[in-house]
C-alpha cells in the first residue's frame, strides 16, 4: 500500500442517506465495483436507526451513542417544552458531546470530516472540518474548523462548497447537470483533501462523511424512479440518472480511498439510512388533527393555523431563530402536529402542567385520548388506492427513555408509504385533498447498512442488526477507549475477531426498540 507510514487505526466512510437497496442492486450488476468487493471481503450488517425519529435523530444517536431522548435532537426545528414555540434546532443545542472527544481526552489522534449535526469540537488533540459540504447545515452556518486558522487554508486550497441548498437547484435539464455536476465535483474534492489527512500523519481514527447521496436522492429520485407521479420522461431521457452517477462517483470514492489504508487499519462504510419515494401524508396532519378536535372550528382558529403554516415555511428562509409573537392556535386543541422531518408524523398532547393552556392530564386521559387518536387515523383511506393511510400510531414512552423524552413528540404516526397520498378520508374526518408543495420527491426509509473489513474480520460474514448507537463505543474499543453513560453496545462480532477470540468490550446483544 502506498501510504502504510500514514495509515489509520480506524477508517470510518460514512454515506449519508445512500440507499442500501440501490447499492446492492448496482453491486450485483457489476457498476458499483466497490461495494461489491466490500460485500465479498469483508463483514457487513443492517444498522436500525431511531424508530419514529429516525431521519432529524440518526446522526446524533450514531455520534453521542445514545438516544434523543437524552441527547435531545430530532429534528431541523422542535418544539420547545413550556411553549407553543419551534424554533430551529441547532448544532450548539445538543446536549451530549460526541464520543471522539473521549478518544481525544484519553490522547487518540482524530480527524473529523463533515460528520452532520455534530458540534465543533474545541480542544480536540487533532482536527475536525464542520460543515464544508454537508446536507441541510444550520441557516447561515460557516464552514468551521479546529483549530479555527484551518478553515481558511483549506478555503483557499480547495475552495467553497460548489453545491450549496440543494432544494434551490433549477429543475430543467441544464439545471439538473449542473447539479449533478456539482456533487461529483464535490466527491473529487473531498475524497482529495482526505487522502491529504490521510498522508499527514498515522490517525487513530479519521472520520469523513460524503453528503452528495443525500442531496441527490431528496431532489432526483423522481427522475430515477419512472413510478413516480412526478416522473417527468423527456427531463430522464435528456439527463439520465443523476442517483446512479452520484452512486458511481461515491463508489469510486471509497475505492480510492481504500487504497491508501494499511492491513492493519480496520475499515467502516456505512450507509446511514435509504432513500425512497416522498409518500406520506405529514404535510396533512394539521388539517387531520383539528377536526379530531371537539371544540367547533372558528374563524379565529382557522385564521390562526393558517398563519401558523405561513410562518413555518417563511421562518426556514430567516437567518437566526426568529420565534413568533402571536398565541398559538393550537393552545385550544387536545393535541397538535409538530415538527418531525417527514417521514413520521409527530403529535403533541396539550398537556395540563406541561403546555401553558394545556388541556389534557396525565393518566386515563392521556391513555383515552391515545386510544382514540388511533382508532380514528387507522380508518383513514387513501381514496387513490383504497388502502389506509395510517399503518399505527406508537408513544414515544414506548420506544425511549430519558431525561430529554418530553421534549420528543409524544406520539408518531407511521404512514402507509407504498403509494403517493393527496385525497384520504373516514367517517369522522371527512375527505381531504390536497397534493404535497414540497420540492423533494425522495425521503428516507429507516434502516441503513455497513460494511467492515480489517485484521481478524472474516469475508462474507453477515453481522446481527445493530444499533447507530453501536459504533460509537465500538470504534472506542477498537482504540482502546471505554465510554461510558452510553445507550450502544460494542459489537462483539467486531471486537472479538480483532482481538482473537477474547473478548474487547461488551459484545453486542440482539435489544428490544426501547431505548433505554
Amino acid at each position: 500500500m502506498p501510504m502504510n507510514t500514514a495509515s489509520p487505526k480506524v477508517l470510518f466512510l460514512a454515506l449519508d442517506a445512500m440507499d442500501h437497496d440501490l447499492i446492492m442492486q448496482w453491486a450485483s450488476a457489476g457498476i458499483l465495483p466497490t461495494f461489491r468487493s466490500l460485500t465479498e471481503r469483508g463483514a457487513c450488517g443492517v444498522t436500525r436507526n431511531p424508530p419514529g425519529l429516525y431521519v432529524g435523530a440518526t446522526w446524533p444517536s450514531f455520534f453521542t451513542g445514545v438516544s434523543a431522548a437524552r441527547h435531545g435532537r430530532y429534528c431541523y426545528e422542535q418544539l420547545v417544552t413550556g411553549t407553543y414555540d419551534t424554533p430551529r434546532f441547532l448544532t450548539t443545542d445538543l446536549k451530549r458531546h460526541p464520543f471522539w472527544s473521549a478518544l481525544s481526552a484519553a490522547g487518540r489522534r482524530v480527524a473529523i470530516f463533515d460528520v452532520p449535526k455534530s458540534p465543533l469540537a474545541r480542544d480536540l488533540n487533532g482536527i475536525q472540518l464542520m460543515d464544508w459540504g454537508t446536507h441541510d447545515p444550520d441557516p447561515g452556518a460557516p464552514f468551521q474548523t479546529w483549530p479555527s486558522s484551518l478553515a481558511t487554508t483549506l478555503t483557499d486550497r480547495f475552495g467553497s462548497d460548489p453545491v450549496g441548498d440543494c432544494n434551490e437547484i433549477k429543475r430543467t435539464a441544464a439545471g439538473i447537470e449542473a447539479f449533478c455536476g456539482n456533487l461529483k465535483s464535490r466527491i473529487r474534492t473531498k475524497t482529495t483533501m482526505c487522502k491529504e489527512l490521510l498522508s499527514q500523519e498515522a490517525w487513530d481514527l479519521l472520520m469523513a462523511v460524503f453528503a452528495e447521496s443525500h442531496c441527490v436522492g431528496h431532489q432526483c429520485w423522481a427522475l430515477h424512479d419512472d413510478t413516480h407521479p412526478s416522473h417527468d420522461p423527456a427531463l430522464a431521457e435528456a439527463v439520465g440518472d443523476p442517483i446512479k452517477e452520484v452512486y458511481v462517483a461515491l463508489d469510486a470514492a471509497v475505492a480510492e480511498l481504500l487504497g491508501t489504508t494499511g492491513q492493519d487499519t480496520t475499515v467502516f462504510v456505512l450507509a446511514s439510512h435509504g432513500m425512497g419515494p416522498h409518500y406520506d401524508a405529514t404535510f396533512m396532519l394539521d388539517e387531520i388533527l383539528e377536526r379530531l378536535d371537539p371544540e367547533p372550528q372558528t374563524w379565529t382558529r382557522r385564521a390562526g393555523v393558517t398563519y401558523r403554516r405561513v410562518w413555518r415555511v417563511l421562518r426556514q428562509r430567516i437567518p437566526g431563530r426568529p420565534r413568533p409573537q402571536m398565541r398559538s392556535p393550537v393552545d385550544h386543541q387536545r393535541c397538535f402536529a409538530v415538527p418531525n422531518n417527514s417521514v413520521h408524523g409527530g403529535i403533541r398532547i396539550n398537556l395540563v402542567g406541561r403546555e401553558p393552556r394545556g388541556r389534557v392530564r396525565r393518566g386515563e386521559e392521556c391513555d383515552a385520548l391515545f386510544v382514540e387518536l388511533r382508532r380514528e387515523l387507522l380508518e383513514l383511506v387513501n381514496l387513490d388506492t383504497g388502502q389506509p393511510v395510517v399503518r399505527n400510531l406508537v408513544r414515544a414512552a414506548d420506544l425511549y427513555a430519558g431525561e430529554r423524552l418530553d421534549d420528543l413528540p409524544d406520539f408518531f404516526v407511521e404512514w402507509n408509504r407504498e403509494a403517493r397520498i393527496s385525497r384520504v378520508s373516514s367517517p369522522r374526518i371527512g375527505t381531504i385533498a390536497k397534493e404535497f408543495r414540497g420540492v423533494r420527491s425522495g425521503d428516507h426509509k429507516p434502516e441503513g447498512f455497513f460494511w467492515v473489513q480489517g485484521p481478524g474480520i472474516p469475508a462474507g460474514r453477515r453481522i446481527a442488526p445493530v444499533s447507530v448507537m453501536d459504533f460509537a463505543p465500538t470504534v472506542a474499543a477498537l482504540l482502546g477507549v471505554s465510554l461510558t453513560a452510553v445507550d450502544g453496545e460494542p459489537i462483539g462480532a467486531i471486537l472479538q475477531r480483532q482481538s482473537n477470540g477474547s473478548e474487547h468490550g461488551t459484545p453486542h446483544t440482539d435489544r428490544g426498540e426501547r431505548l433505554a
